[in-house]
């Protein structure tokens, strides 16, 4: 009888196994997934142009006829900044001279301004009135970065409790809530509307990538990964091409953030993934997405027979060990590998983040055009991607990982000490610094959904990403490093990339390991390799 059985297994696992070959369906949903990513990693750059500075200077409300010329007298101390001080007007020799100013009219007491005439308002800098207040901008980016942290807390969590497509759905259509933001006349009500706006999006990073290599199975793992993260980079340079047309803040906000109302349609078009279906015991359903994907993908199977199989047996076909309880945070805690997998992958996920998003931040201060550099700094992924999916397949996660973090750490510190003469030569190791890092950006992402089990596998990537938007959140405070020393942010990004470096010594390959399901599964996985050793 138990022969019997076994034939039937094995005849029918080739049923299934067709159903797990990348198809039509399996594209689609890639698609679908992708879509949102572009659109939310747009919202999450936004601020580079949205709130970048704008030249200013003090309005001197007795000297701005129709062609105000306004020049500093002679006797202006150097030690103080022009565009946040103001000389006193005296008025008798100002009338003397039928109100026109020159440097006689003015003696020698300055003020502090309050109102400042701009280049241009092509940022909220000007419209809300924030000359000589470059924190308030510089704010704008890591108040949206503190809603991704936020985020990243909660989402992951959703996506294992109630499933990644109603996440998807509540984080693309959330993202939407920015666009009020042209409405808004308030820098504090601003800054309220932007952490909403990341509160509500910013967790699609956590659940996408998650169902992307759920959906994708075992053998595209790292494939799943470049796609997310290509999906992202299309998204940042569609960004840095809209901004160079657009230019007017309130016009690219407009468009960036009004089609993302239209992914309430995946309500309808998206689809569960089928591996989180089964481990959570929804067998009726996970057999309507297989029916789906067969109908699609055009593989000749009969629908009664996945009616007809059981939910063990079908958990089987896909490998999937059914939890007899729900793993909780109690779990992770008392799991030692798990929470050492944890507290390392968190690191990289910071370091990989600050650096990525701290180079973006900086390329707009390069010599040259600040969005030719943005869209070169972002093009730059592209390549990374493609090293990080033939190193990763090659030679392996953690050694592609390391090599990464320390070229990175190389490049960027060989840039800070290139002569400015050498523009050419300092924009390409900057070039090649960000490369490296997106190799390790992409690389954490699929790394860590192979280190993590299938229970609570959004969890721990919520929890790594929200390391990440710590790192994003501190990112654009760094260009005020700047102040102090010219290296100190290269010095900075290269320590978090060499620790990074020598953390991963202490966690697996995963190359060869399959995906496990539960807690269970890794320390057992442990249990035995250390009785091995």
């Amino acid at each position: 009888m138990a022969d019997k059985d076994d034939n039937i297994r094995s005849a029918d696992s080739d049923v299934f196994l067709e159903l797990e070959k990348f198809g039509r369906f399996h594209f689609i949903q890639y698609v679908l997934v992708c879509l949102p990513l572009m659109m939310v990693s747009m919202v999450h750059v936004n601020y580079i142009f949205v709130a970048e500075d704008v030249n200013h200077r003090c309005l001197v409300p007795e000297c701005e006829d129709a062609n105000p010329s306004v020049q500093l007298p002679d006797w202006w101390p150097s030690d103080v900044d022009s565009r946040c001080f103001r000389p006193v007007v005296e008025m008798q020799e100002y009338d003397k001279l039928n109100q026109t100013c020159s440097n006689n009219t003015f003696v020698e007491i300055l003020e502090e301004c309050h109102e400042w005439i701009y280049d241009n308002n092509n940022s909220i800098v000007s419209e809300l009135n924030l000359g000589c207040q470059s924190w308030k901008a510089t704010l704008v980016g890591s108040v949206h970065n503190a809603g991704m942290v936020m985020s990243m807390i909660i989402t992951g969590w959703i996506a294992d409790k109630v499933g990644r497509k109603p996440t998807i759905i509540v984080c693309s259509i959330g993202g939407a809530v920015g666009f009020f933001k042209i409405f808004i006349t308030n820098y504090y009500g601003y800054l309220g509307v932007e952490f909403l706006e990341s509160v509500l999006a910013s967790g699609l990073y956590t659940v996408a990538v998650v169902l992307l290599i759920e959906i994708g199975g075992e053998s595209n793992r790292v494939l799943a990964g470049v796609i997310f993260s290509y999906a992202v980079y299309v998204g940042e340079v569609l960004f840095a091409f809209i901004a160079m047309g657009l230019k007017y803040w309130k016009t690219l906000i407009l468009v960036v953030y009004s089609p993302m109302i239209l992914f309430i349609a995946y309500i309808i078009i998206l689809k569960e993934g089928t591996r989180w279906q089964l481990l959570r015991g929804r067998t009726e359903e996970a057999k309507e997405t297989l029916k789906l994907t067969a109908k699609i993908n055009k593989i000749n199977v009969n629908q009664k027979e996945i009616d007809e199989i059981s939910g063990e047996d079908l958990r089987f076909k896909f490998n999937i060990v059914m939890q007899k309880q729900k793993e909780s945070i109690k779990d992770i805690l008392a799991s030692k590998e798990t929470m050492l997998r944890l507290i390392v992958t968190s690191i990289c996920f910071f370091t990989s983040s600050f650096v990525y998003y701290g180079l973006a931040v900086h390329s707009v201060l390069l010599p040259g055009n600040k969005y030719t550099n943005f869209v070169l700094t972002s093009l730059a992924s592209f390549p990374g991607d493609f090293l990080a999916l033939f190193t990763f397949k090659k030679y392996g996660r953690k050694i592609s990982l390391q090599s990464g973090y320390i070229c990175s750490a190389v490049f960027l510190i060989a840039q800070t000490y290139t002569p400015n003469s050498l523009s050419w030569l300092k924009i390409l190791l900057f070039l090649c610094g960000k490369l490296s890092v997106v190799v390790c950006f992409t690389g954490i992402y699929t790394y860590s959904l192979e280190l993590f089990p299938t229970s609570v596998r959004g969890t721990l990537v919520g929890v790594g990403n929200t390391a990440a938007r710590i790192g994003s959140m501190l990112a654009p405070l760094t260009p005020l490093l700047s102040n102090e020393l010219d290296a100190l942010p290269s010095i900075l990004f290269s320590t978090t990339a060499v620790l990074a470096a020598l953390l991963l010594t202490f966690t697996p390959e995963t190359k060869t390991l399959p995906l496990f399901d539960t807690i269970a599964q890794i320390d057992a996985y442990k249990s035995k390799v250390m009785t091995h050793l």
